[in-house]
């Protein structure tokens, strides 16, 4: 369950009040524009003048000089029996994060604007066996300027901003460069360049700038084949996002089908290769899969995927793999507990879902995990770890999710993930061989979050 969201938020908003506006006028000039959402697709319309956009109390068809967002959120993340343990050796964690989010929006709907968002936040971690640790931090986690070029069909963004692709299978990450978005008919074209937290990102801490010059750029190229069917390709090279004087180059072919009723689907088909210190490789991906959402009041709906990534494949590093099947919750879609990069990996997926009511959802997911080439567990999941492994077959185990989500209302929705990895049998309790298989390990993730 990811926090961050660069798409207009229809939070309520306050505005300058009107001499504050009138003296920033000054300092701007007026024109027609729009601010787009992440598939770049709002309309362009006449606007009034400047000074006819300060927003009253009275008036609240006109966009402001400035707005600012306000979001208040909880979340919370446990992982049980992580070493997947048996009775007093089980160990545990939690993870505790409030925040508040500030979103400034300035000259919002003009061809030149700019945004800022900050994220105050106080995380707490507690691990058995260990002291509890606690930061608080004061994120910058997007300040940029927008440019509108009508003549060119291209937007423009200057600073640091937030991208997602489809499924946030190749990026979900906070990118401190250039964005240039192209729209033209039935065809889309996102180009990007930039490199990860080159400016510092924690304000309470100078330590915050990223040393080990993460970056990132590359070029993702749709054609609209339906009014929710994306398809095209992608081309994306990085640096230093899985190891320092790593470099890999990803490239592929791609379509999505977000429908609300009927056939949903994905298909992924990528190519990687990566460079250490002249040491090469090259891996091979693929993810397909579809949801049938039946047309009734309560959206029941069937999920069936497989997902394989060759033993050399690496996914970028830079993504999340989180996405809906069809509900209005987001979730991992390799699962929650074992959570894991694709990558050595055979994934299958099968799921159903229902809406409870109108704004509300719940899904049901299983998992079934083999690996193409006998490894470490550690090599798919930090978390998860296992001491007793003899590698007696590829297959890792396999995972349930309960995925629950309500919108309460226009400003409050929740969301709560319960999740299980079972292991295989090749994992043991001890050494001897006829120790016990190891215990399942379980996760529960809560958020909520509150707009004003």
């Amino acid at each position: 369950m990811t926090t961050r969201n660069d798409s207009v938020m229809h939070y309520s908003s306050f505005s300058l009040p009107l001499g504050v506006g009138l003296f920033l006028t000054s300092f701007f000039s007026a024109a027609d524009g729009t601010v787009r959402d992440e598939q770049h697709n709002a309309g362009r319309d006449s606007k009034p003048s400047l000074l006819s956009q300060v927003r009253t109390p009275e008036d609240d068809s006109v966009p402001a000089l400035l707005k600012v967002n306000v979001a208040l959120k909880m979340e919370a993340f446990s992982l049980r029996n992580k070493k997947l343990r048996h009775g007093d050796k089980r160990e545990n964690e939690l993870e505790l994060e409030p925040l508040a989010r500030l979103r400034f929006s300035l000259l919002e709907g003009h061809p030149v604007y700019g945004v800022a968002e900050v994220e105050l936040k106080d995380k707490t971690k507690r691990e058995t066996g260990k002291p509890g640790r606690n930061k608080t931090r004061l994120e910058l986690t997007q300040i940029y300027l927008g440019l509108d070029a009508d003549a060119l069909d291209t937007h423009f963004r200057l600073g640091r901003w937030l991208y997602r692709d489809e499924r946030e299978w190749l990026l979900d990450e906070n990118i401190d460069g250039v964005l240039a978005r192209w729209k033209s008919g039935r065809w889309r074209a996102d180009v990007l360049g930039g490199r990860i937290d080159y400016w510092q990102r924690d304000l309470l801490d100078r330590t915050s700038r990223d040393a080990g010059k993460t970056t990132a750029m590359g070029a993702i190229v749709r054609r609209k084949l339906g009014s929710d069917w994306l398809a095209g390709a992608y081309a994306l090279a990085s640096e230093n996002t899985h190891d320092a004087h790593y470099s890999q180059f990803h490239y592929g072919l791609r379509s999505h089908d977000e429908r609300r009723e009927g056939l949903r689907h994905w298909a992924e088909i990528g190519l990687m290769s990566g460079n250490k210190s002249g040491n090469r490789h090259s891996g091979f991906a693929a993810d397909v899969g579809g949801t049938y959402v039946f047309a009734s009041r309560l959206r029941p709906r069937l999920t069936l995927g497989y997902a394989y990534a060759s033993k050399n494949y690496r996914q970028t590093g830079l993504q999340s793999n989180e996405a809906t099947l069809g509900g209005n919750t987001k979730l991992n879609i390799y699962g929650a507990t074992l959570a894991p990069e694709l990558t050595n990996l055979h994934v299958i997926t099968a799921g159903i879902g229902v809406d409870i009511t109108p704004d509300a959802s719940l899904d049901l997911i299983y998992h079934d995990y083999r690996q193409a080439q006998t490894a470490d567990l550690e090599a798919h999941n930090g978390d998860l770890k296992s001491r007793y492994d003899n590698r007696s077959t590829t297959r890792l185990g396999s995972g349930i999710d309960l995925v629950w989500g309500v919108q309460v209302n226009k400003r409050l929705k929740t969301e709560l993930i319960m999740g299980m990895f079972t292991p295989s049998k090749r994992f043991r309790s001890g050494a001897s061989d006829n120790a016990p298989g190891s215990a399942p390990a379980y996760s529960i993730g809560f958020e909520a979050e509150l707009r004003f």
